[in-house]
């Protein structure tokens, strides 16, 4: 392995460096969307359980014990509830804040469920465009060869042609995993949004049923 980079000539250590940061941000993207995907079923129980009691304080605290957006999200349409409970402002304007206040959270948690992920993406792309450079630095090397002995022969050009091959190949194998693990990660995140708006949305009609049931 080392000898290949050692072939493949300076070009070879950047695309080192993107396989390294791809792979660390893959590894850190695919911890926090575990962390992520949590029982928005089980959760949306416990609280709903609360409410039904009137525990609006404890419904709060139930979505706060929980990690992940999905809490993250309820917690803060059940403070926006009783924050306009306290106004008594009518069922209307609870539901529209309340979900106004989910909408919004929302946008934190896209921002959070796909923070380095552009990184990950300019490192599918540099690698082969790095690998690229490193093909025309190996074909300027074989001509300059060839230039200087005024004939082609082949073990005048090899090393010309082999940094040219070695450093396409690396930047290809860099950046196909790379594509495919930041495909992957972003097919997660759209779930876990997913998930996110749909809890909303039940904690949105349970709150309203139990307002319209009073």
């Amino acid at each position: 392995m080392l000898q290949f980079m050692i072939d493949g000539g300076w070009c070879m250590w950047p695309i080192l460096g993107c396989s390294i940061v791809a792979l660390g941000v893959f590894l850190e993207r695919r911890a926090a969307l575990t962390e992520a995907e949590i029982d928005a079923d089980a959760l949306l129980d416990a609280v709903s359980a609360k409410i039904q009691e009137e525990d609006l304080d404890g419904a709060v605290a139930e979505a706060e014990s929980h990690p992940g957006p999905i809490a993250a999200t309820v917690a803060v349409g059940l403070r926006k509830l009783a924050f306009l409970r306290g106004l008594e402002k009518p069922a209307d304007d609870i539901e529209a804040g309340v979900t106004k206040a989910m909408e919004d959270h929302g946008a934190a948690v896209v921002d959070h469920l796909e923070r380095n992920l552009p990184m990950l993406a300019t490192m599918a792309a540099m690698a082969p465009l790095i690998g690229m450079l490193g093909t025309v630095v190996g074909l300027v090397e074989a001509f300059d060869t060839i230039m200087q002995s005024g004939n082609v022969r082949p073990d005048k050009v090899a090393g010309g042609i082999s940094v040219a091959l070695l450093t396409t190949a690396a930047g290809l194998i860099v950046a196909v995993p790379a594509t495919l693990f930041y495909n992957l990660l972003v097919a997660r995140v759209n779930r876990v949004m997913l998930r996110v708006q749909s809890a909303g949305s039940e904690l949105v009609e349970e709150l309203m049923a139990i307002h319209s049931a009073k």
